[in-house]
């Protein structure tokens, strides 16, 4: 969460990425990429330009912002809107349109549950890296997402949290089943996502602060409005990510850095997860900077 976030234009980029233990190739997919995201936020009230009133600000936010990693490059672009009154105004509704295009690493993901191999083999880093390239393509991921998020933030105590429900719609030459490299979670056209992410950082000093990050990935049972559409028995799926570790700041707290070791838990409604402890560890490394068009402010608001 940007610490410079003021009223007006905004830019954040920054690299990020999660790998397993290096001799495991286990039920954890590697991810990295590089993200650029620019905002402008609209006061709803009497706030200026450049400045910023924690947990009382109503505004107005478009943002658009791009993804690009080894296996896919993604664009997307958005709405949000925080309306309410305090206490209320730490809350924003926000709407997410995204496209997400997989450079030919689009494996097949057999989800249903009579498939085989079964998900549970093929949902792991190195089934799919195994067919990379020899048998993947291209592939195009779209998904319409609506958001609540909140976030509060004190001297000493920073917490956010983020709800999705998203829609997924895919372009693929394998029956319409893929896996979707941004969220880490096999996925079905007509299919449906519901995430829940909460960060919280808690603030020794200046440029010293703890982080502790949770996520949970939930995709359904397909959509079967459009009849056009055959119906497929796909297997709900689902995921857990914790991880936690130090954050440090620099640039006069304009840029950080987190090291966080993790853990994670893949499950579905058959036994074929059964995963090791070592292949669940993980470790997330993450950089940001946050440019923040201050019109001439020198001090931190």
């Amino acid at each position: 969460m940007s610490p410079f976030l003021v009223i007006g234009p905004n830019i954040e980029y920054g690299i990020s990425g999660a790998v397993a233990p290096v001799d495991v190739r286990g039920a954890f997919v590697p991810q990295t990429n590089a993200h650029f995201e620019y905002s402008w936020i609209e006061p709803l009230g009497a706030d200026n330009y450049g400045d910023w009133k924690f947990n009382k600000t109503n505004y107005m936010r478009f943002f658009a912002g791009a993804e690009l990693s080894p296996f896919y490059g993604a664009v997307r672009a958005g709405l949000g809107f925080a309306p309410f009154p305090p206490p209320f105004a730490v809350l924003e509704i926000r709407f997410v349109y995204s496209n997400q295009n997989l450079f030919a690493s689009d494996v097949e993901m057999p989800m249903n549950p009579n498939d085989s191999p079964a998900i549970g083999q093929a949902w792991n880093a190195g089934y799919i890296f195994d067919n990379f390239y020899e048998n993947s393509s291209y592939a195009q991921i779209q998904s319409f997402d609506l958001q609540l998020g909140g976030r509060y933030v004190s001297q000493k105590f920073n917490l956010s949290f983020l709800v999705h429900l998203a829609l997924i719609d895919i372009t693929s030459d394998h029956d319409k089943k893929s896996f979707d490299y941004m969220r880490g979670i096999p996925v079905y056209s007509r299919d449906y996502i519901i995430a829940e992410e909460l960060f919280a950082v808690y603030n020794f000093g200046k440029n010293f602060s703890w982080s502790t990050e949770f996520s949970a990935m939930f995709s359904g049972r397909r959509f079967k409005f459009y009849s056009p559409f055959k119906a497929y028995d796909k297997e709900p799926l689902y995921y857990y990510l914790i991880s936690t570790g130090p954050l440090w700041r620099f640039n006069d707290g304009k840029s950080y850095i987190s090291v966080s070791p993790g853990f994670f838990i893949r499950g579905g409604n058959d036994d074929s997860f059964s995963d090791s402890i070592k292949e669940r560890i993980l470790l997330s490394v993450q950089y940001k900077h946050f440019w923040d068009f201050r019109f001439g402010k020198n001090t931190n608001q």
